[in-house]
């Protein structure tokens, strides 16, 4: 039975600097995770962007990015992206820690002990700030 890990609750964002969620132990003996990113809202300017990112570690110190979701306008539609993370399918290139991914991208075989998300709004112009509802959660068994 998968357990529930909320990395990020529904909430409006409207920091236009990178933000670390909190660093969730979900234990080293399980065998995949499914994360899933659900914006409900993006009620700003197109040129405001939002980018979400899942990263993993072993300790909760050394962070690995092993998610970027799909880049969402400041007006973009709500939606919900799914990322699998899954060690039986490690990939075959080694990666640099501190490379994120490119957009839309997942590397299933990240793993760790730790999990968090993590968050950059940036700010187009125009009037108005940005502002992005969205939630992460991840489903681990």
């Amino acid at each position: 039975m998968p357990q529930e890990y909320v990395l990020a609750a529904s909430a409006a964002r409207t920091t236009t600097v990178g933000t670390n969620g909190t660093s969730t132990l979900v234990g080293g003996y399980h065998k995949r995770a499914l994360v899933v990113l659900n914006v409900t809202a993006s009620a700003t300017n197109a040129a405001d962007t939002l980018d979400v990112y899942v990263d993993v570690s072993p300790d909760g110190t050394l962070w690995l990015p092993a998610v970027h979701y799909g880049q969402q306008a400041g007006n973009g539609a709500a939606k919900t992206e799914f990322a699998i993370l899954d060690p039986t399918n490690p990939g075959t290139a080694t990666i640099l820690a501190t490379s994120d991914p490119a957009v839309s991208t997942v590397r299933p075989g990240a793993w760790g002990k730790y999990i968090r998300t993590r968050w950059v709004i940036v700010d187009g112009g125009g009037a108005g700030d940005p502002s992005h509802t969205f939630s992460v959660t991840a489903y681990v068994q």
